[in-house]
């Protein structure tokens, strides 16, 4: 099924779940305008150019439904009775150490180990001496403070070249990245966004011959943003294949071909958000039977 946006007059395809979430109602991801998707819903797209999709005006009277496709049959009785799969007694594995309460295997166990009662060694005198005079030693100073400014500071140069090595890795790690951005909250700065690609979804797509350009395709789809954050938008690579799976055309779509507006980009985009993609393209032939998306970090 499809719909139109009566502001923008961008094509949306819809699905039956969708339409009944949504109670009819949509949010264009174009333009922004809220209208309403049972105006202009129609099962199939004209096979020639068009503007605009036909009016369904409503019905002032409910619509009969006289051709039904099932019944659902009453649900079925649970197939097995609670506690009829335990049979027999299980027999609990013991603790270590159990067997010195006794029980019927007690006597199985070995016994414990007897202590040795053999007293130990006398300890030489001079021993004796040297750990006395250890003791009576006077404990030395701990080290002056500039040892120990030296050394803080030494670990803070450390820790600052550990971090800008890692600079890429930390600011996409979901347990540093919070501080760090409290931080740079605090003293004024800001952070590149992140990019998660594999948190990006492809949602619908669709290949259709284009209709005003001869030997051209258009290429629809729309992409969602499943992480909890905003992050960059992606380089969009569309490749054509054969029936080998052999790559027959390529084309890469930054995000400034694909936005609608060029300032969304520096937005980013934003977690839960739905980005449509339109792309016209030569048609490279008959031989391009199947066609995939893939997302790309831009460089």
């Amino acid at each position: 099924m499809y719909t139109q946006c009566p502001a923008c007059l961008t094509v949306y395809r819809l699905k039956a779940e969708t339409l009944a979430h949504a109670r009819g109602e949509f949010r264009c991801g174009h333009c922004g305008a809220v209208f309403d998707g049972l105006e202009r819903l129609v099962e199939q797209l004209p096979e020639s150019s068009f503007h605009d999709l036909p009016d369904q005006p409503p019905s002032t009277t409910p619509v009969v439904l006289a051709i039904p496709a099932m019944h659902p049959k009453p649900r079925q009785q649970a197939l097995f009775e609670a506690g009829a799969g335990a049979r027999g007694e299980r027999r609990e594995p013991r603790l270590p150490g159990d067997w010195l309460a006794g029980g019927d295997d007690a006597e199985a166990r070995p016994a414990p180990p007897a202590f040795d009662a053999t007293p130990p060694p006398p300890v030489p005198a001079s021993v004796r001496g040297a750990a006395r005079r250890a003791a009576a030693k006077p404990a030395r100073s701990s080290g002056n403070g500039s040892w120990w400014a030296a050394s803080v500071l030494l670990a803070l140069t450390l820790t600052a070249q550990v971090g800008w090595a890692e600079r890429e890795r930390l600011l996409e790690d979901d347990r540093v990245r919070p501080l760090l951005d409290r931080a740079c909250a605090e003293i004024g700065c800001t952070l590149p966004m992140r990019t998660a690609l594999a948190a990006i979804r492809l949602q619908s797509r669709e290949v259709r011959p284009h209709p005003d350009a001869p030997k051209a395709l258009r290429i629809s789809a729309s992409m969602i943003n499943d992480a909890s954050f905003v992050q960059r938008f992606p380089v969009v690579e569309v490749v054509l294949s054969d029936l080998t799976e052999r790559p027959i055309a390529m084309r890469r779509f930054l995000p400034g071909e694909y936005l609608a507006d060029a300032a969304n980009e520096e937005r980013g985009f934003p977690p839960g958000a739905t980005t449509p993609l339109v792309f016209d393209v030569a048609d490279p032939g008959q031989e391009a039977v199947a066609f995939e998306f893939r997302f790309l970090e831009k460089p």
